[in-house]
């Protein structure tokens, strides 16, 4: 299933000079890359760069690209899915392609299942023991007979993985894995993509999480404007290195000068714990005051953040503006002035199938109804409007779906939904994740205007250097403890990182 035909380390995949165009605009400019057995190779760039598209390229998604490719040492010309697939190659996107209305039997086995004596059955047993020895083999611990949709995102995954390594796949794409999952699931992941490795399986990884890379990756490659700026070993790659490599400027170019004064504390917590997840959790944030929490995935930021939000139970005491919280809820917190941008956008934030106006205005429709409780249409488009206008959400239309929009305009969007209430907390979980380096700075002006307004902010950031450039104060995470306090401004990203896996001092 693996490929006996090639041996680690020798070269699997070649692609040269490739171009694609979207009728002027040129997303890949003569790219270079290329892939090793049993290697992980990371490809990184901001949105916009031509990651996914240098990816459906060789998922024989476009026919019509420029250049070569070589592939288990003979050229080739990709140019449909299927073919790609009989070739070997594999790809697990972030939205993953399981039915969640079949077994996990049935999705392994889907188009190849086992006929039984009669006409148009189906051979049960035999199903069910093909599926098990893909999975043995795998060393993949999933449920046989269990409704795909009834398992969590991870194990969906596995099956997805398991189904491609089924159709004999000798190189696999990662499009962004961890970007829906909890800490267990991110570790459980990358053991198995470390196994696959170990078969002499390439590996392309696609992440926008940085500081996850050293951790999993052997080589990356950054792409910028559909370029190819470099490609280094892991080992040799700094993580401020790479975000200057991504950015293309310096970063402290795209963050605004501090103008925010800390002031008195606004908000209390104190030992805050959830067995298994985190542990004595003790923190101030003050008025005017961004305070970052720093740390991989899965060290617990941001189920911290979600307990303090109330979205969560734990111990502990929390007071806000002088007064104790007890049974938090998000309702509770709300309206005590804290509110929670959290990091999956699409399950968390929005209402996918409304209108921009309902999806900024809905923390605020107690205010927007009458004294009966009716909703005026009108007043909600009135107030919607004018955050549109104040966020800049483009189109500039509160009757539009708000999944039409772009991932950094419904960011903005549910970023005006908080302002509407006017939080003295506002904490940010993730809030650039998935949108363009134009909206991102936009962003972080925002944050600046709002400390410097007096709002108690905590960020939270994958992006270290987000965090370094905008945090008064920073908290590191690790294993669910905060184990060190770092100074904001100025803070070396390449410092942070090393805190965060646990060197130095950390």
């Amino acid at each position: 299933m693996t490929g006996a035909e090639t041996q680690p380390g020798d070269a699997i995949l070649r692609m040269e000079a490739i171009v694609k165009a979207f009728q002027s605009v040129r997303a890949l400019d003569r790219v270079d890359f290329d892939l090793r057995a049993g290697e992980i190779h990371a490809l990184v760039g901001e949105n916009g760069a031509g990651k996914s598209t240098l990816m459906n390229v060789l998922a024989g998604r476009f026919a019509d690209y420029g250049g070569r490719i070589a592939l288990f040492g003979r050229e080739v010309r990709l140019t449909n899915p299927r073919q790609a697939l009989a070739l070997g190659i594999g790809v697990i996107y972030q939205e993953l392609s399981v039915l969640g209305n079949l077994t996990v039997a049935e999705n392994l086995l889907l188009g190849h299942e086992p006929a039984g004596r009669l006409p148009g059955t189906l051979d049960r047993r035999a199903l069910a023991a093909r599926a098990k020895a893909i999975l043995d083999e795998l060393e993949f611990d999933l449920p046989l007979e269990t409704k795909v949709a009834s398992l969590s995102h991870a194990r969906q995954c596995l099956v997805e993985i398991a189904h491609a390594i089924r159709k004999d796949v000798r190189l696999l794409v990662f499009d962004e894995p961890t970007a829906s999952l909890g800490g267990d699931d991110v570790g459980r992941l990358f053991e198995v993509i470390r196994r696959l490795k170990a078969r002499g399986i390439g590996i392309v990884y696609i992440s926008h999480r940085l500081a996850e890379l050293p951790l999993i990756a052997d080589r990356v490659t950054v792409l910028r404007d559909g370029r190819v700026v470099g490609t280094r070993g892991i080992a040799d790659c700094k993580v401020s290195a790479l975000s200057h490599m991504m950015l293309g400027r310096e970063l402290t170019e795209m963050f605004p000068p501090k103008r925010n004064t800390p002031g008195e504390v606004i908000l209390k917590v104190r030992g805050l714990t959830r067995p298994g997840v985190f542990r004595d959790v003790s923190f101030d944030l003050r008025e005017g005051e961004i305070l970052g929490i720093a740390g991989l995935v899965g060290s617990g930021r941001t189920e911290i953040a979600r307990a303090v939000f109330g979205a969560d139970r734990a111990a502990g005491r929390c007071e806000c503006l002088g007064r104790p919280m007890r049974r938090r809820s998000p309702g509770r917190c709300m309206a005590r002035g804290i509110g929670m941008i959290q990091e999956n956008r699409k399950r968390d934030g929005n209402i996918t199938d409304s209108s921009v106006a309902l999806n900024v205005g809905i923390s605020v429709l107690d205010r927007l109804s009458n004294a009966a409780g009716f909703l005026g249409p009108a007043r909600l488009r009135q107030s919607a409007a004018r955050m549109i206008d104040r966020m800049d959400i483009r189109p500039r239309d509160p009757a539009r779906l708000i999944q039409t929009l772009s991932g950094g305009n419904q960011q903005k969007a549910i970023l005006g939904r908080w302002l509407c209430r006017d939080p003295k907390v506002l904490i940010l979980d993730e809030p650039t994740q998935g949108i363009d380096i134009g909206t991102k700075a936009q962003i972080y002006r925002l944050v600046m205007d709002l400390a410097a307004a007096g709002k108690g902010i905590i960020l939270i950031s994958s992006e270290l250097f987000e965090i370094a450039n905008l945090a008064d104060r920073i908290l590191v995470v690790r294993e669910g403890r905060i184990v060190r306090e770092m100074p904001g401004p100025g803070t070396d990203v390449d410092a942070l990182f090393t805190a965060c896996i646990g060197g130095g001092n950390g």
